[in-house]
Formats: C-alpha cells, structure tokens, sequence
C-alpha cells in the first residue's frame, strides 16, 4: 500500500471540518510544482484589523476562559466567523450525509437573495469570515454569486464548499472568479470514476475535473489569484491507496492545495463500511462492539467549546443552531431573519445550551463526533504553490 506522510500541521480552526487558514495565492507561473518543505505559516482572515476588532478578541478570549473556570456562561464578546446555509439540498447522494440520503428532518429549501441581506444587515462588524455552506450544495441556489458580491461588499473573507458539478463550461467559471470568493474548496475522494462514485454516490469526476481545470483557467485569463482551489480528499477504506494519484490530478488540474481528511462516521452501521481500519488515517479511537465510537480529542477541558463564543450557524430558513454539528437543528436558538442579533446571541435559549455544555459536553449527542480538539482531522495538506 502507498505510504502517507503523517503531519497533522493543518490546523483545526474552522470547527467544521474544513482547514482554511491559508497565506495569500502567489501568481501561477506555468507548471506547478510540489515541494516537501513544511505549508507557510497561516495568515488568520479574521486577524484584526482595527481596533475595536482586537477588543472584541481579547473579549472573546476572557469570557471564554472565565466560563471555563466558573462552569457558567459569559459572553462579552460577538462572534467573528458567521456560518451561513444558503440551502439544504444536494444533488449527490452520499451515505454517510443526512443531506444526500434525505435523513434531515429540518425544512429542505434555499434562502434567497432578500432573506441573505436581512441577516448580513444584522450580522454585527466584528465578523470577519463568512462560510457560505453547511448540509447543501451552495451552487444550487440560484442568487448564490449575487449573495457572494453582497457580502464581499462588507470586506469578509468568503469561503464555500461544493461537490463540483455546477462549473463545467468555462463561462460560469470565471463568473465564480469574478465574484470574490477567497477559497473554494472541491470535495474530490477519488482519483477515477470507480472509486469516486462509491461515496461521491451520483456524481459525475470527470465534470468536476473540468470543471476544476475551467477554474483554473479563468483565473489565469482574468489575471486573478482567487479563489484559492482548495481539494478535499476523504480517507476511506476503498481510496487510501490513491494518495499519489491523487497528488497528481490535483497539480494537473491546477488546483491550489489539497487536503486529505479523515472520514465523520455520522452513522456508525453505514460508516464501518468506509472507515480505515489503520489509525493513521482516522479520527477515531479502535472500535468496540458496546461503546459508541470516540474521537481522539486532545483538549484539557472536557466540557469546552471554542466555536459557541466565536462563530454563528445560520440554517437556510433563518433559523439558529448552537453550531454546525446541529444537522437537523434540535437545538434551535432563534431565527436572524425575524430577531436581532442580540437577542439570539446574548439570548436565553443560546445561554441555557452553553451552560449545558460546560456541565457535560458529550451528553449532548451532537458533540459526540464533534471535531472540537481532534487529533487526525487532517493527515496531510499538499501546497501546489510552492515552487
């Protein structure tokens, strides 16, 4: 079997399942080159840039660890990620999604340009990253690139996540450039037909291949360096033996970076069927026929949760979850489209599920296979910029 290379460098920090902390895209020169040496040091999109900014970190921060020492809720500080759905549809199938297997209780719809600026309006200005994604595919919703222009309007760092079906002709791509997007990460788990389609269940990789490449293109034709083409390959039984294939095809296509990420067994019975039994390549401890499976968690509080003192998730339909492991939103908080900011921020119910947690974090079912302080989230990152 191929050998990976272990590092565990990419950092934790979007809290849903993603690593985009990323140092600015040099200029494309031609043929794209891979080195060994170690991914530069990341520039934080939300890193302050005033000084109001920087107040409401430190804020964050205190409140933070006075919660965590107390065991009760503080919040002095207003989130700087906020975590939009601009719908809850797919068009894949994949096993292991409450969305592609149409195990999602919670409304299916898409949120439309009006209801988006309602909650942007609100969103409060120490925000600095918007993701523009949660159990759907963003590029179904039709106003999705006019949301995208909105919200760059506001100086955010805008990041979304796609299977890769929607950009295939070279016109719609550079439209996608044109928009602003920061980062656009590809979930690409195959490096053939064969393989993809086991998970990637009603997908088509060589649409999303040429689809990548109409990417690429469009970039080099507008002279633009965003958004940065971030692949996402997911460890699973059948695909761990492509890493160098892989590797491959993401500089062929010319793609930015790629990530190989380890599997979230939503669904215990349908997930041993994908899960790597080497724990290299897993986030979860070895399997027991009684225990439920345990992530490998490497925080020194067991009750603690960064992301409910600095980021929002916001549903579709407007309606606020505690975070995004809240797929089918049982913990509703409020909703941005009919309540202030304030009142769901600072507001009871928000409060009463923070104390929850801080009382016993993993008997809230959701935090369970949370991705919260795990080890192995990501196995490696490839950096194709650097020469």
């Amino acid at each position: 079997m191929t050998q990976f290379k272990t590092q565990n460098k990419t950092a934790d920090f979007d809290r849903a399942e993603v690593n985009h902390l990323t140092s600015p895209r040099q200029i494309r020169s031609g043929k794209n080159k891979m080195t060994n040496s170690p991914p530069a040091k990341p520039i934080y999109p939300f890193f302050p840039r005033t000084f109001s900014q920087l107040v409401n970190l430190l804020k964050i921060g205190m409140s933070l660890g006075v919660s965590l020492v107390l065991r009760r809720p503080y919040i002095w500080g207003n989130p700087v990620i906020a975590h939009i759905e601009p719908t809850s549809l797919c068009n894949l199938h994949c096993p292991l999604c409450p969305s592609g297997t149409g195990e999602l209780t919670r409304q299916r719809t898409k949120l439309n340009f009006d209801q988006f600026k309602i909650i942007m309006d609100k969103i409060p200005p120490t925000v600095r990253m918007l993701l523009l994604w949660n159990q759907g595919e963003p590029f179904m919703v039709k106003d999705f690139l006019q949301m995208v222009s909105f919200a760059r309007q506001k100086k955010l760092y805008i990041v979304t996540s796609t299977n890769g079906h929607f950009f295939h002709n070279l016109e719609t791509a550079k439209k996608i450039v044109q928009s602003g997007i920061d980062e656009l990460i590809v979930s690409l788990d195959g490096a053939d037909q064969e393989s993809y389609q086991k998970y990637r269940i009603g997908g088509n990789l060589s649409r999303v291949i040429q689809g990548i490449k109409n990417l690429s293109a469009a970039k080099d034709q507008l002279n633009l360096n965003k958004p940065l083409i971030h692949l996402q390959f997911i460890l699973m039984k059948h695909n761990i033996v492509q890493r160098d294939q892989m590797i491959d095809l993401g500089r062929e296509m010319g793609a930015d970076k790629l990530s190989f990420k380890t599997l979230q067994m939503v669904n215990r019975q349908r997930g041993n069927q994908y899960l790597p039994e080497d724990q290299r390549f897993t986030r979860y401890r070895p399997l027991t026929d009684t225990e439920p499976p345990q992530t490998k968690k490497r925080r020194f509080f067991a009750n603690d949760c960064l992301r409910l003192w600095y980021s929002m998730v916001i549903n579709c339909d407007g309606q606020v979850s505690p975070c995004c492991f809240d797929k089918d939103a049982e913990f509703p908080v409020g909703n941005l489209l009919t309540q202030s900011f304030a009142s769901i921020w600072r507001g009871e119910q928000f409060r009463k599920f923070r104390r929850k947690l801080l009382d016993s974090r993993f008997e809230l079912e959701m935090c369970q296979d949370c991705t919260e302080g795990v080890q192995n989230l990501f196995t490696e990152t490839i950096d194709y910029r650097k020469n």
